[in-house]
C-alpha cells in the first residue's frame, strides 16, 4: 500500500508526495488534471501511448490530462513528488506542449524548492496566493535537455545496459565497472557514456541513488535511521543524513514523517 501526503491543495493546483512500495504496479489509468512529476528516489517504468520510459535519475515527467498510462515501481520502491494542475486553471497556460508525454532530466534543486514552498505554505507569514504562483512557476520550469530515451536506443544496447543496471542495483558490494564492461564486451568509458545516455545519469550516481532508495524503503518499513544507513552501505547515520538531504532537501527523519503522516 502506498503512502501519500497532500502538501497543498487549492486554486487549481495540488502538490503530493507519494511513496510507492517496492514492485508496486498501477494498471492503465488517466488523470483529469495535467500532472508534472519528479522521481526523487527509486526507479519506475511508465508505459503509455506507443512506448515506455525507464526512469532512474532525477527526472521530470509531464502528462496531459486524459493521457492513459501504467506504472511499475522498482525493487527499492519510488518516492515521487507530483504537482496536479487544473486544465481550466490560469496556471496551465504555460504547460510545455500539453499534447506531449515525456520524461527528461531536471535540475535537482527544482523539486527541493517545490517541497520547501509546499511545506512552508501553512506558516503564519505565508501568502497563499503567492505560494501557489511560485509553485506553478517552479513546476513549469523547462526541463533540461535529455539525451536518454528508451524509445530510440538500440535494442541490443538496451539489453546489456539493463543487465549492467541490475548488477549495479542488486550487488551489495561496489561492483567493478571494468569487470561489468568486460562482461558486456565494451570499454569502461563506452559503458559509462552509454549508461548516461540511456538512463540520464552516470553509473556511480545511479549506484548511490540505489543505496538512498534502499535506506528510505527500510525507514518507511520501520527501521531505525542508523540501521537503515548500515544496511544500505552508508558509513553511519550522519553519512546517510547528508546524502538524503542532498537528494531531497530533507533529513531522513523529516522525510519519513512526511511519508508516514
Amino acid at each position: 500500500m502506498r503512502h501519500q501526503k497532500t502538501l497543498i491543495d487549492g486554486a487549481g493546483l495540488a502538490v503530493r508526495l507519494t511513496w510507492y512500495r517496492p514492485g508496486e504496479q498501477m494498471a492503465p489509468h488517466a488523470h483529469d488534471c495535467h500532472q508534472v512529476s519528479w522521481l526523487l528516489s527509486g526507479e519506475l517504468r511508465e508505459v503509455g501511448g506507443a512506448g515506455e520510459h525507464d526512469v532512474v535519475g532525477t527526472s521530470r515527467g509531464v502528462k496531459p490530462a486524459g493521457f492513459r498510462h501504467a506504472n511499475v515501481y522498482g525493487v527499492n520502491g519510488a518516492l515521487v513528488l507530483g504537482v496536479d494542475i487544473d486544465p481550466e486553471g490560469a496556471g496551465c497556460c504555460d504547460l510545455p506542449d500539453p499534447g506531449a508525454w515525456a520524461w527528461a532530466d531536471t535540475a535537482a534543486d527544482v523539486p527541493i524548492e517545490i517541497l520547501r514552498l509546499a511545506t512552508a505554505s501553512d506558516k503564519a507569514d505565508a501568502d497563499p496566493g503567492q505560494t501557489l504562483t511560485d509553485l506553478a512557476a517552479c513546476a513549469l520550469e523547462p526541463a533540461l535537455d535529455s539525451g536518454h530515451d528508451s524509445l530510440v536506443h538500440d535494442r541490443v544496447a538496451r539489453g546489456w545496459l539493463d543487465r549492467v543496471r541490475e548488477q549495479l542495483r542488486d550487488d551489495p558490494d561496489e561492483p567493478d565497472l571494468s569487470r561489468l564492461a568486460e562482461q558486456a564486451g565494451v570499454h569502461r568509458v563506452h559503458l559509462s557514456r552509454s549508461f548516461r545516455r540511456r538512463f540520464g545519469l552516470p553509473p556511480s550516481r545511479y549506484r548511490l541513488q540505489c543505496r538512498v532508495s534502499r535506506a528510505i524503503a527500510d525507514m518507511v518499513d520501520g527501521a531505525h535511521i542508523a540501521e537503515a544507513a548500515l544496511a544500505a552501505g552508508f558509513a553511519d547515520q550522519s553519512h546517510l543524513t547528508r546524502v538524503v538531504r542532498t537528494h531531497t532537501g530533507f533529513t531522513p527523519g523529516h522525510l519519513r514523517a512526511l511519508i508516514a503522516a
